[in-house]
């Protein structure tokens, strides 16, 4: 089931995508998913969350099942990023400026607070810590969930819009969206530098298999972060516009369109 750069990223027969990658070597490790109108956000273990109603409605669909995480939304939620803790999924609210944890029966496990922040964007979790991109308040913030305790990550420059983040074996890597940016950092925070992309306009990053895939909305093509050649272009004339990336071990690779 992994996905590596040697193999070629089939897209199931979906109308409208043109693959460009020429490297068909290899047996088809993972599918491609295109999924219309909704955020699709893959989870691992065979389980993925599905978010509608512009973020105000979370479904997670696991073992067969689907739990209505947010059934009782209030106007202002808006959830756009999950992540898996054990057997917990954790959901972020942007719009509430929370992070909250839920058990397999769909019961409210633990909240977190995030009134510090402006608008956050994006999380990942590492170790007791979940990193939290801020992209109006122009940082990254490390919040320790067992002591509360937060502080700022730097990098080599100013974070100018932080939206989307990725982590892999070895780093957490950032897209700042003012500057067309990838800063690297370290699992302890420390900063790895960083580089523009070469990409027209990138606005989601995801981490497949250890290497960084870009998603170009403009260009509405997928690249590894170290190639500007195309893996994955939906025709410019497609009125289907790329939305969100998403993959983890096990699952397929969800394209939100």
């Amino acid at each position: 089931m992994a996905l590596t750069r040697r193999q070629f990223i089939a897209a199931g027969g979906a109308a409208g995508v043109l693959l460009s990658t020429p490297l068909a070597a290899g047996p088809i490790a993972t599918g491609v998913e295109l999924v219309s109108g909704i955020r699709a956000i893959a989870l691992g273990n065979n389980q993925r969350l599905q978010v509608n109603d512009h973020g105000r409605q979370a479904l997670w669909q696991r073992s067969g099942n689907t739990l209505n995480l947010t059934s009782s939304a209030s106007y202002d939620t808006r959830i756009v990023a999950a992540a898996l803790d054990g057997d917990n999924v954790v959901l972020l609210d942007r719009g509430q400026r929370q992070l909250r944890w839920f058990r397999p029966d769909g019961s409210l496990a633990r909240l977190v607070e995030l009134n510090n922040l402006l608008e956050p964007a994006d999380f990942v979790l590492s170790g007791e810590h979940a990193i939290v991109a801020d992209v109006h308040g122009h940082r990254l913030v490390s919040l320790n969930l067992y002591t509360g305790i937060q502080h700022r990550l730097e990098s080599d420059h100013p974070l100018n819009g932080p939206a989307s983040l990725a982590k892999t074996g070895d780093r957490i890597s950032l897209l700042t969206l003012g500057d067309r940016r990838l800063h690297h950092f370290s699992l302890a925070g420390h900063s790895l530098g960083s580089e523009v992309s070469s990409l027209n306009m990138p606005s989601v990053i995801a981490a497949v298999n250890d290497q960084l895939l870009v998603m170009d909305r403009c260009q509405k093509q997928l690249c590894w972060a170290d190639r500007s050649t195309p893996l994955l272009t939906l025709p410019q004339t497609s009125a289907q516009q790329l939305a969100h990336l998403s993959w983890q071990p096990g699952s397929n690779l969800l394209i939100s369109v």
